[in-house]
């Protein structure tokens, strides 16, 4: 089921997003005037076409669901015979800024849409935490600070904290610029001024949920217990003979009294047999399991393969937030815009090896997102197509032939030489533009197999 997930998730998101794209090309070539032949979504074998409109432009969906294209009259084709009457509507006749609207429409219209979804997600009533921190290790940037558990957050860089974790991509932001971080905490009745210096951490290997904790954004610990709620089919727990129900009483002799001393105990112990100790209704016995190695967050932690009951936040914990339509929308420009600064950051960081190729997923690893948001709800399933559709605009604004970008490089060029560049120039660098796509292809499905493996 979770593969079939996947699949439904993924093609299902790449169908929105390309048909998105390759709209702006279409729309706007319609509207300046461009004759339109065909709008494909996917490449390959047509599954369906429709021929409809004045133009009898061909609507086709193709058998490869991993992009798309839309093809104009006169298009990077020099030799294609062109009726009198419709030469002022080829592509290659119109001037550098129709041809260069045409072109940036596609990822516009992806950031645009991008806007739309955060827009949607902004107008919906969420529960979030309390801007308080939980317990903070002292290791910590925040622990060095002095901030301690019940500490309230009141702003960061001047800006009002309403929920705990609404200023996360922010904060990745200002760490990859090494620029400090100002935030305004309440302790005890007093509010203090704390600085984060980010010059000196380390950002090869940086993720934003590994930095907040690296920084001691730790939030408040939702209530636990020591019970088992589920046990993993084939884990260490399950071969022991553990069943839901089951309480930790203790591990190597140290008493477990929540599931914070669990995972405290446990997950330093991968590979390491622990003497574990529970209670199944009036009894208590006891079992040797040795944790499974897993990565997480580039660490290898132990597991045991159980989960704990879900128990809800008390009402004084949780805030309500409620956008109006006006302010969804300055949600979605502000998400939209610090999203497409951080993935244009990572990709310049990743170029100048400051940043790690690994952050770089392909088809692999979006079809196992997609797979796991589809299942969790509409809402995480809207902003994981927002984070794509971004991905997807900045993608074909890169300059390389083949790409939006290269076309709009090209125009550039033409603009400044102040003639149209001989079509076998742009037909000679083609081959650049496939093995640098293909380069990036094969370095993303080389991180998704290697995911896989660990």
């Amino acid at each position: 089921m979770g593969f079939l997930y996947s699949v439904i998730g993924f093609i299902l998101a790449i169908g929105i997003l390309v048909t998105v794209h390759e709209f702006g090309h279409y729309w706007v070539a319609r509207k300046l005037g461009v004759k339109v032949l065909r709008f494909s979504v996917g490449f390959g074998k047509p599954l369906w076409k429709k021929v409809a409109g004045p133009d009898q432009t061909e609507y086709v969906l193709a058998a490869i669901p991993l992009g798309g294209y839309v093809k104009m009259l006169g298009e990077n084709d020099p030799d294609a015979p062109i009726a009198a009457d419709e030469r002022h509507r080829a592509f290659d006749n119109q001037p550098i800024w129709k041809r260069s609207l045409i072109v940036v429409a596609g990822p516009g219209i992806n950031f645009l849409f991008a806007v739309l979804l955060f827009m949607l997600i902004g107008l919906q009533d969420e529960d979030r935490l309390i801007p308080v921190f939980g317990e903070i290790p002292q290791t910590t940037a925040l622990g060095e600070a002095g901030v301690v558990s019940g500490d309230r957050l009141l702003s960061v860089d001047g800006k009002p904290a309403r929920f705990f974790g609404e200023y996360d991509l922010y904060i990745f932001n200002q760490v990859l610029k090494k620029k400090a971080i100002e935030l305004e905490v309440e302790s005890a009745g007093r509010i203090e001024q704390i600085s984060i210096k980010t010059d000196a951490i380390p950002i090869y290997n940086i993720n934003p949920a590994s930095l907040m904790i690296q920084l001691g954004f730790y939030q408040i610990a939702p209530p636990t217990t020591r019970e088992i709620a589920k046990v993993s089919p084939d884990s260490p727990a399950a071969k022991a003979g553990l069943q839901a129900g089951d309480q930790f009483v203790s591990i190597d002799g140290v008493p477990i009294n929540d599931w914070r001393d669990l995972t405290r105990l446990v997950q330093p112990s991968a590979g390491k047999p622990l003497d574990i100790r529970l209670a199944r209704d009036t009894d208590e016995f006891s079992v040797v399991i040795t944790p499974k190695t897993q990565e997480v967050n580039g660490q290898s932690v132990g597991l045991l393969g159980v989960q704990r009951p879900f128990i809800p936040y008390p009402a004084e914990q949780i805030v309500t937030i409620s956008n109006s339509p006006v302010q969804a929308l300055g949600y979605g420009f502000k998400q939209t815009w610090e999203m497409s600064t951080l993935t244009l950051r990572m990709l310049w960081k990743m170029v100048t090896l400051q940043v790690t190729h690994k952050n770089i997923n392909g088809p692999i690893m979006i079809a196992d997102v997609a797979g796991k948001v589809i299942q969790v709800g509409v809402k995480p399933y809207l902003y994981f197509l927002a984070i794509i559709s971004i991905s997807l605009g900045i993608m074909n604004l890169l300059p390389v032939p083949m790409l939006d970008g290269g076309h709009l490089m090209r125009f550039a060029v033409e603009s400044v030489a102040g003639k149209t560049l001989s079509e076998k120039f742009y037909m000679a660098i083609q081959p650049l533009g496939l093995v640098m796509l293909f380069g990036l292809m094969s370095l993303a499905f080389y991180n998704d197999i290697l995911k896989i493996f660990n």
